[in-house]
């Protein structure tokens, strides 16, 4: 059995490649997330209401799918783990389903709906049997909350390089590769990143270990795992805290192709070059995410500064503050919508692995109430909030959508730009500023998961001392 080490330092090598996990998980999840909302109306060809509610149901079939899917890592014994197994599983089926999201079969209205739903609802359910498994790997790296912290940087520097490929090159290919014609251009350009993001995956697979075990002889009921999530207060707040979140930043991404293909009229003079308005929606995404890298660059020194809850609440409140103005901004300022985008995304990059450091610390808390490890099981419910609220912002984009009269390739009515413009500024700010209305009541400060970690090390050393 592996002695724990709570002082052990997780290498640059293991740091790196699991890391490659989120660049693999976004770069799916970010093309959904950007393009998604688009791609299902302009490109697929359904009514916003409909892909709005494609979305919603996905997520609801999630509510299922998460815990049980939680509940099936915890149990899972294997030679690798109980978490690193399903990255070697699920990695070709996770690039094949994800590939066939963007295959626009030419069949009737009714089943392009139906075709689309359950490949949309497919991915979901491969994204939660690999992404769930990887989000517990991170509480089981390592014992010491501090290393997870900054494994967690590592994780979202990947992600935000899954999102700085998918922000430049998105465009990019779909045009190189279909010619004008945007559906093969997608199918080729997504056949493309599932190749790459398989290979991702099992890179993580090769370089990382398992180094948390449940307490020995540990055995409980999923019916009990359950009941002490239900006690689980700070896991219960990070749910709220992840959906809102989500949903800040997912019905803000949505709104921006149709920001710049129908607010946005001629070309724009930035820093010299003349750019066109589908030139600057990559200009917007790729300057947004090279934000948040740098920002996720400083998460070790500001939550050193100041801890993972005010670290939380601070950049949050500032990253809506510089949302908010892009629902005033003019569509002839698009450099001051680009600034006030680069800043909003510089201070909201640190948030995401703050969050996730926490769903660990979570796991944590809940082994040092219960003397049960549930892993998985916290996990999948932190993941459900997020994916929910991913959802929701892509459900009330495209309901938004609907309701304000938006009608795809037409000259947009002002009641529909203002519903972009709702979806692009005010109603992310809100959502925001929810999420940190609601770390305040997040009891879990550094000086406490400091004495939890301690304790559990203890508790662990003498459950290994031999008779």
């Amino acid at each position: 059995m592996y002695k724990e080490n709570t002082n052990e330092k997780l290498s640059l090598r293991e740091k790196a490649g699991f890391g490659c996990g989120d660049f693999a998980s976004n770069l799916f999840f970010m093309v959904f997330t950007m393009y998604g909302l688009y791609f299902y109306t302009d490109v697929f060809g359904i009514s916003a209401a409909i892909v709005g509610s494609i979305f919603l149901v996905a997520r609801i079939w999630d509510a299922v799918n998460d815990p049980i899917m939680g509940l099936i890592a915890d149990r899972t014994r294997s030679r690798w783990g109980r978490f690193r197994p399903y990255l070697l599983w699920m990695a070709i089926p996770y690039g094949v389903i994800g590939f066939a999201c963007f295959i626009v079969p030419d069949w009737s209205s009714s089943a392009k709906v139906i075709y689309a739903a359950v490949t949309y609802i497919l991915f979901g359910m491969i994204y939660t049997a690999i992404n769930l498994p990887y989000s517990g790997l991170m509480a089981v790296i390592s014992p010491n909350s501090l290393e997870r912290t900054k494994a967690a940087s590592f994780r979202f520097i990947g992600a935000n390089l899954g999102g700085l490929v998918v922000a430049l090159c998105i465009p990019l290919l779909v045009e190189y590769f279909g010619a004008g014609n945007e559906q093969y251009g997608y199918k080729l350009t997504m056949g493309l990143l599932a190749c790459f993001a398989t290979v991702l995956f099992l890179v993580t697979f090769i370089t990382t270990r398992e180094r948390v075990e449940p307490p020995a002889g540990q055995s409980s009921s999923p019916l009990k795992d359950a009941a002490d999530l239900c006690c689980n207060k700070p896991c219960i707040l990070l749910f709220f805290i992840g959906l809102l979140g989500l949903a800040s930043l997912s019905v803000h991404l949505a709104a921006v192709p149709f920001y710049f293909k129908y607010y946005i009229h001629g070309t724009h003079q930035i820093l010299g070059w003349q750019l066109e308005p589908n030139e600057l929606i990559s200009v917007f995404f790729t300057l947004g995410t090279i934000c948040a890298l740098l920002g996720i660059l400083a998460t070790k020194h500001i939550v050193a500064l100041f801890g993972k809850v005010a670290a939380y609440i601070i950049l949050m409140a500032l990253a809506a503050a510089f949302t908010l103005p892009q629902y005033y901004v003019g569509p002839d300022n698009v450099l001051t919508l680009l600034v006030l985008q680069g800043l909003s995304a510089l201070f909201g990059g640190p948030v995401a692995p703050i969050v996730f450091s926490m769903y660990a610390d979570a796991a944590d808390y809940s082994e040092h109430r219960t003397g049960r490890r549930a892993t998985g099981l916290v996990m999948s419910f932190a993941s459900f909030g997020m994916k929910f609220g991913w959802a929701i912002g892509g459900a009330l984009g495209g309901w938004l959508l609907a309701w304000s009269g938006y009608i795809p390739d037409q000259e947009q009515t002002p009641e529909a730009i203002h519903g972009i413009l709702l979806m692009l500024g005010l109603i992310p700010a809100v959502l925001a500023l929810g999420a940190c209305a609601v770390m305040f009541f997040h009891p879990l400060t550094d000086n406490r998961m400091g004495d939890i970690g301690a304790e559990l090390a203890r508790r662990r050393s003498i459950a290994t001392v031999p008779d």
